[in-house]
């Protein structure tokens, strides 16, 4: 059997990984000279998104997906800001932290070096047209949208511009930091995630924004919260993400962030990336059926957009008011202490809280 593989993100990579385990070698296309990132940063995977088995992620990894990934740190302590209130969290199993770059240790590259077999084409921007004719099965895991938007299968969600820094400074490498705040981000948020005791990630999302007005919304940002970071490098990126259906056209698969991986809430996507590119390769190899083994993914993710949706609707004050509801000790223990998915009274929280400003105004 012949696989062909667009892409050497998560996706891709996790995909090329299963394939191999199940007796397939496949070939994979990226256009890039080298696999990883063109820039350094940090990402985390939090259980306040996902519910993994156990709320262990690694036991995950390796019991499901058969995927041996070390993370940078996990994260215990929280900091949720929106501009009148400030919520830390603290636990020993919020997430972690993982490295994203070009470098050996990033998760990109981990990944890589378990392929023993695939074919790697690098410098290659391979085209779906052609690719689908020569090969019994592509997997379609480019991280964007060109080819499910080509196809009419995408429904955008989320659009945006992403602003971002690798700052220096004296960081807890067990910490993130988010912000909520309409006067820089409008209805996006920022974070800041280190990658060593030094140095970490700063990045601002700012939603229905064009590239031209994203530098504008960054100054106030460091403005607004008196960040003075010393800047190492910057970067400008565009953010959407969306809905996917279907998911598989004839010979072709979809996934990762081409496949509707990333979240529409906080734009968190690795964990169903991940997941995806497993799914594709079980789906081909076995025969399994790609959207039942989805399907957890895709439900995530529409609970998440209705959560999208509520937040569209708050004000600054709203945010203090969400922000404010984290250190209720009910709503603490169900968003990080337990397994059960919050994700849907999160949409009905937050609709209460749409309810007392419209009273309120």
């Amino acid at each position: 059997m012949k696989v062909a593989i667009i892409g050497a993100g998560l996706a891709g990579l996790a995909c090329a990984h299963e394939l191999e385990r199940l007796g397939i070698i496949p070939d994979l296309y990226e256009k890039n000279g080298y696999i990883g990132e063109p820039f350094n940063h940090s990402t985390a995977m939090l259980r306040i998104i996902d519910r993994p088995p156990h709320g262990d992620y690694l036991r995950y990894f390796m019991e499901k997906l058969y995927l041996d990934i070390k993370p940078l740190a996990p994260v215990k302590r929280m900091m949720h800001n929106s501009p009148a209130k400030k919520k830390m969290v603290t636990g020993k199993n919020l997430g972690f932290l993982f490295l994203r770059s070009n470098t050996r240790d990033s998760v990109k590259n981990q990944l890589c070096e378990t392929l023993s077999k695939t074919r790697v084409f690098l410098s290659n921007l391979a085209d779906l047209s052609t690719l689908k004719k020569k090969y019994d099965f592509v997997v379609v895991a480019n991280g964007n949208n060109l080819y499910t938007k080509e196809y009419g299968l995408w429904q955008t969600w989320f659009n945006g511009y992403v602003r971002a820094a690798v700052v220096h400074g004296n960081f807890d490498t067990s910490r993130i930091d988010m912000w909520i705040n309409q006067h820089y981000c409008r209805n996006g948020y920022a974070y800041l995630t280190p990658f060593s005791d030094k140095k970490a990630s700063l990045i601002l999302v700012v939603s229905d924004c064009d590239e031209r007005d994203i530098n504008e919304y960054w100054n106030a940002f460091l403005y607004y919260e008196d960040l003075k970071y010393p800047i190492i490098e910057e970067f400008t990126l565009y953010h959407t993400s969306g809905y996917v259906y279907p998911k598989i056209i004839d010979n072709v698969i979809f996934a990762g962030a081409a496949g509707g991986s990333i979240d529409p809430f906080l734009g968190f996507g690795q964990f169903n990336s991940l997941s995806m590119g497993v799914f594709a390769a079980r789906t081909i190899v076995q025969g399994l059926d790609y959207h039942r083994q989805c399907r957890y993914i895709t439900k995530k993710n529409l609970y998440l957009q209705q959560l999208r949706q509520g937040f569209n609707q708050l004000d600054n004050e709203g945010y203090d008011s969400l922000i404010a509801s984290i250190g209720f000790p009910g709503v603490r223990t169900l968003l990080y202490k337990t397994s059960i998915n919050w994700i849907p009274l999160g949409s009905s929280i937050i609709k209460q809280i749409n309810k007392r400003q419209l009273r309120i105004g």
